[in-house]
């Protein structure tokens, strides 16, 4: 039997964890080596064996090589694959060769969902809003619950507040603080946030499409709103998004005249344009981020 685990890595690697220990097998890793495999999957003297195989960075060639062991195993042989974000080729042989437990990335209402559950699980009693504030980032799964574990240490009730003052992850800066700044007339401060963006190791051309996409789902909002009016709710369901991001997109969208909306699309458009065909990224990007202006 083989059973593969994939998607989020922290999830998968969870939940191979408890398949492990469910079937009696020591978690230990093995590189995807065809002889180690065969040999840790077989049965032996002490009884029947296991083995669990980590595939995260196997080249094409030793995916190949490992294939056809794994079809040869007998039946009755256990491999537990780790594989979190397989090929494409090799997902389809998983889906066809083995059973294949996926375990996607929560994202937006899921991920703080995500989050409650956590905090439920290890006993932390908290406001809505801290496990709000902990699924908003722009964190990994394993780094969120590596600072659950460390709230877990705080003695008397966990505040916002407080947890915002123990969590060692930055609070995301966004197109949102970058749009704020620029249409407020900041530019400065909007040239701050992209340098912290930058800085944070984040390409020129991901902010600018952060930016454009920004402007592109306002403008969806935007040219409803000259049909109907829009709640939170349907704005996040419009653009399904998460509820707190609709939100102030809805907002932003209810400030915007065509003509503003026009040469802001514009000159994102321009920016990209120049980024992509040589010249100084970053400073199209301080170009768009001036003709955003009000």
């Amino acid at each position: 039997m083989i059973v593969s685990f994939t998607g989020d890595p922290f999830l998968a690697r969870r939940a191979a964890r408890a398949e492990a220990e469910l079937r009696g097998l020591e978690w230990r890793l093995l590189p995807p080596d065809p002889v180690q495999v065969q040999q840790a999957a077989g049965a032996s003297l002490f009884g029947p064996g296991g083995a669990i195989v980590d595939l995260r960075e196997a080249s094409d060639a030793e995916w190949k090589a490992l294939k056809p062991v794994l079809e040869a195993l007998p039946e009755d042989a256990l491999v537990l694959l780790y594989d979190p974000k397989p090929t494409a080729a090799r997902s389809r042989w998983l889906g066809q060769h083995t059973e294949k437990r996926d375990h996607p990335t929560p994202r937006y209402r899921e991920k703080v969902r995500w989050v409650t559950n956590e905090m439920k699980r290890m006993g932390l009693a908290a406001p809505a809003a801290v496990a709000q504030y902990l699924g908003e980032l722009e964190a990994d799964l394993e780094a969120i619950h590596a600072e659950l574990e460390k709230l877990t240490l705080l003695e008397g009730p966990l505040t916002l507040e407080r947890v915002k003052a123990v969590v060692a992850l930055e609070p995301p800066l966004s197109s949102f603080d970058l749009v704020d700044a620029a249409v407020a007339g900041r530019f400065e401060r909007a040239v701050g946030i992209l340098k912290a963006l930058l800085e944070r190791g984040e390409e020129p051309l991901r902010v600018l499409g952060a930016l454009s996409k920004h402007y592109t789902r306002a403008a969806v909002l935007w040219a409803e709103l000259q049909n109907r009016n829009l709640t939170d709710k349907d704005a996040a369901a419009l653009l399904k998004l998460h509820p707190f991001a609709a939100k102030k997109l809805l907002a932003f969208a209810r400030k915007l005249d065509e003509d503003r909306l026009r040469r802001a699309l514009d000159a994102l458009a321009e920016a990209e344009k120049a980024a992509k065909t040589g010249r100084d990224p970053v400073l199209a990007l301080e170009r768009a981020l001036l003709a955003l202006r009000g």
